[in-house]
C-alpha cells in the first residue's frame, strides 16, 4: 500500500489543499474520477452562467422596443453557444490536469476511488493511505425513482449543459434554482418550457415573499404546473411521454430534464468504511473546525451539506488548511454567506428568511422597496422587490432581492453584515443618484 502525507478526494476547492501541502514538501495524492476542476468548473456554476448570459442578451434584445429601439433576431446558433462554453470549460480543465501531471507532486489518480479502511483507499488496482485526508467529493444530481425513467435518454443538469441540439419542447421536473436557471436558458432561446412543481411555488427555499414574486413573474414566461408530480416516463419515436399522478394527465416533449436537487457522493466513496459519520441524508458530519469524527480526516464543500456553493467551499478551504496544518484552530463561520439564482428575474439572498425567523421565534422588523419607486427603476422599465430583516438592535438578520442585478446588489448586504452587521453601514452612506443600489438603501430606510 502506497503511503502519502495527504490524500485529497475531489479536484474542486480541494485543489488548494493539495497545492498548499505539495508546496511545503509533503507528498500528496489527488483522487478524482471526473475532469479536473470539480463540479463548478465542469458541470455547475461556470458553464451554466456562461450559457445563461446568452439568454440574458437575447432577452435584452427582445425588450429593446420598449426603449424605442426596434431590433430583429435573425438566427440563434444554439450549437455554437454550447460549443463555445464547452470548449472554454474543457480547456481550463485540461490545463489544470496538465499542470498537476507535469509537477510530479501531487500524484493524480484520475479514476473512481473508494475507502477500504481507516484513511485507506482503493484507486484502480492500487491501494493508498495517508495521515491526513480531505474529503471534498461533492454531490451529483439526485434522480427520483420514476417508473421507466432509467430506460429513457432523459437529461440531468450535467447533460443539459452539453446538449447540442435545441429542443422545441422541454418538460422540467423540479422547481428549485437549477430548474429556474435552465428553464431561463432554454426558454429565452425559444424552447417551450413546462415545469412540474410539487408545491405551490418555485424556489421554495427562498424567503416566501420573494419566492411568490418569482413564481408569479416566471409563470408569465413559462407554463408551470403546481402540485404536480410525474408518475411514470416512457420514450417513443423521439418523444418523452410523462404521466402525471392523480388524474392521469400526460405530457409530451422532445426533452425531459430532471432537476430535483443533489445528493451526496459519500455512498460512491464508501466513507463509512473509513469510520466517517454521515447524517440521514448522506452528508458528512463535521464540527466547527471542519473535522470529521475521525482524527486526521477533514471534509468541506458540498459533501457536508452546508451552503452548497463554490464560494462557500472556497472560504472553507482556508479554515481546513489552517486547522490541519497549524497549531491554532479557527472555526468556520457560515454567517453572511449569500447566494444568487441567475434566472430571469434574478434572485439574491443572504441570512435568515422571514419564515425562518418566525419559526425560531425571533423578533424582527421588515423594510421593503420596489424597484419601480426609484429613479433607476424608471430607466430600466423593470420592477423588483428588495426586502430586509433586522432585529430590535438594528442588526441585519437577512436581505432578499428579486429583480435585475440581484446577484450583484446582494453583495452590499453581505459586506455590511460581515463588517459590523448594523443597518447604519447602508443608511449612513451617501449613494450615487440615480444608481441601482439606491433601491436596497430605500428598503433599509423603510424599516418599521
Amino acid at each position: 500500500m502506497k503511503k502519502f502525507d495527504v490524500i485529497v478526494v475531489g479536484s474542486g476547492a480541494g485543489l488548494e489543499v493539495a497545492s498548499f501541502a505539495a508546496e511545503r514538501g509533503m507528498s500528496v495524492a489527488i483522487v478524482e474520477e471526473g475532469p479536473l476542476g470539480g463540479t463548478c468548473l465542469n458541470r455547475g456554476c461556470i458553464p451554466s452562467k456562461m450559457l445563461i448570459h446568452s439568454a440574458d442578451v437575447l432577452e435584452t434584445i427582445k425588450s429593446s422596443e420598449k426603449f424605442g429601439i426596434k431590433s430583429k433576431i435573425e438566427n440563434i446558433d444554439f450549437a455554437s453557444i454550447v460549443k463555445r462554453v464547452s470548449e472554454v470549460v474543457d480547456t481550463d480543465s485540461a490545463g489544470i490536469e496538465k499542470a498537476i501531471r507535469e509537477s510530479g507532486n501531487p500524484t493524480l489518480y484520475k479514476m473512481r476511488g473508494k475507502f477500504i479502511g481507516p484513511k485507506q483507499m482503493q484507486v484502480g488496482e492500487e491501494q493508498i493511505k495517508a495521515d491526513k485526508v480531505f474529503i471534498v467529493g461533492g454531490t451529483r444530481p439526485a434522480i427520483p425513482p420514476l417508473s421507466g425513467l432509467e430506460t429513457t435518454p432523459y437529461l440531468d443538469s450535467t447533460k443539459a449543459l452539453r446538449l447540442v441540439s435545441q429542443p422545441e419542447q422541454m418538460v422540467i421536473v423540479g422547481g428549485g434554482y437549477i430548474a429556474a436557471e435552465l428553464a431561463h436558458f432554454y426558454g429565452a432561446l425559444g424552447t417551450k418550457i413546462t415545469i412540474l412543481v410539487r408545491g405551490q411555488r418555485m424556489l421554495s427555499e427562498e424567503d416566501e415573499e420573494i419566492a411568490d414574486w418569482f413564481t408569479k413573474e416566471f409563470s408569465k414566461k413559462h407554463e408551470i404546473l403546481f402540485n404536480a408530480e410525474a408518475e411514470a416516463v416512457s420514450y417513443q419515436n423521439g418523444k418523452f411521454i410523462i404521466k402525471l399522478k392523480g388524474e392521469g394527465d400526460r405530457l409530451e416533449a422532445d426533452q425531459l430534464l430532471v432537476a430535483t436537487g443533489r445528493t451526496s457522493n459519500t455512498d460512491i466513496l464508501d466513507v463509512k468504511t473509513t469510520g466517517v459519520e454521515v447524517d440521514d441524508k448522506g452528508y458528512i458530519k463535521v464540527n466547527e473546525y471542519l473535522e470529521t469524527n475521525v482524527d486526521g480526516i477533514w471534509a468541506f464543500g458540498d459533501i457536508i451539506g452546508l451552503l452548497p456553493f463554490r464560494h462557500a467551499a472556497n472560504d472553507q478551504v482556508g479554515f481546513a488548511i489552517r486547522n490541519a496544518f497549524t497549531d491554532k484552530k479557527v472555526s468556520f463561520d457560515p454567517f453572511a454567506i449569500g447566494h444568487a439564482v441567475f434566472s430571469s428575474p434574478q434572485v439574491g439572498g443572504v441570512g435568515k428568511t422571514e419564515q425562518e425567523l418566525q419559526k425560531a421565534g425571533i423578533k424582527y422588523k421588515v423594510g421593503k422597496a420596489e424597484l419601480k419607486d426609484i429613479g433607476m427603476g424608471g430607466a430600466l422599465q423593470e420592477n423588483g422587490l428588495a426586502k430586509v430583516l433586522v432585529d430590535e438592535q438594528d442588526n441585519i438578520l437577512g436581505v432578499h432581492i428579486i429583480g435585475p442585478n440581484a446577484s450583484i446588489l446582494i453583495h452590499e448586504a453581505i459586506v455590511a453584515m460581515k463588517a459590523n452587521g448594523k443597518i447604519g453601514a447602508i443608511t449612513n452612506s451617501v449613494y450615487i443618484h440615480p444608481a441601482l443600489p439606491e433601491w436596497l438603501q430605500r428598503a433599509f430606510f423603510a424599516i418599521e
